[in-house]
């Protein structure tokens, strides 16, 4: 004790002062030291906290593009699907187009044929032929004349099916006005006779049209007992009426003058 006593003595009170000094110096350090190891302890704390915060939002960004990659993959197959239906349907469209511009040329066809043959029909449905055709504008569209050539066409079937009556007025030979009742057999065989009997003859469809022959080898009662029998106006029995298969068998063919 003594000792130290006697060593504290010899210290003098700069080397005090110095020693102060540095103790003071060594205690800011440290505490500098502490705030810094505090300071880098509170940043490891944030940067944790930030990084499951920032690792969060990855895996949210990264669920997000995954979602809107679906959808665009949905959407690709979609406007894909809609351009192959689109593609088809515009196939479609023009496969239509085609088969209209097509059947519009057979419907013109078909009218054609329906004006070619009108020379060559009976009177009746020659009348009737020339009524609807006048009656069908020159601009009418195909659906129009497929209608009016298959109405001309069914009236000429159901002609041809049955035994038809008319009657006109035919020239003779010597240019005399004759009036006869007509029975047509279809459309391809007809007879025809006056009142009286007293004129009569056949019937027929040729090249150049339908003609009408005054034939005395056709027998007029004949012609007008069949007429009376289509008539109800008699009683049926047999009849024996000539058939004219051709124009060209007939020379001396007359055509009608007076409906």
């Amino acid at each position: 004790m003594l000792t130290l006593c006697l060593a504290l003595l010899f210290f003098t009170p700069s080397q005090v002062l110095a020693q102060t000094t540095a103790v003071t110096q060594l205690d800011a350090l440290v505490q500098q030291w502490l705030a810094l190891e505090q300071q880098q302890h509170q940043l490891q704390q944030d940067w944790q906290l930030r990084k499951q915060s920032l690792q969060q939002g990855i895996s949210l960004l990264q669920a997000e593009q995954k979602q809107l990659q679906q959808v665009l993959e949905r959407n690709s197959k979609q406007h894909d699907a809609v351009d192959e239906k689109r593609a088809a349907l515009l196939a479609q469209q023009q496969q239509l187009e085609l088969q209209q511009q097509q059947g519009g040329r057979q419907i013109s066809a078909l009218l054609q044929q329906v004006r070619v043959m009108q020379p060559q029909l009976p009177p009746p449905l020659q009348h009737i032929w020339q009524q609807e055709l006048a009656s069908l504008p020159d601009n009418a569209d195909a659906s129009v004349q497929l209608q009016r050539s298959l109405f001309l066409l069914t009236k000429l079937a159901e002609f041809q099916q049955r035994l038809s009556l008319d009657e006109m007025t035919l020239e003779t030979a010597d240019g005399k006005p004759v009036r006869v009742k007509q029975l047509y057999l279809g459309a391809s065989q007809a007879w025809f006779s006056s009142a009286d009997g007293s004129y009569s003859g056949l019937g027929y469809p040729g090249s150049t049209g339908w003609s009408w022959q005054f034939d005395s080898s056709v027998d007029g009662s004949e012609v007008l007992q069949a007429i009376a029998i289509l008539e109800k106006r008699a009683q049926a029995e047999l009849i024996s009426l000539p058939m004219q298969l051709s124009a060209e068998a007939a020379p001396s063919a007359r055509k009608e003058t007076t409906p």
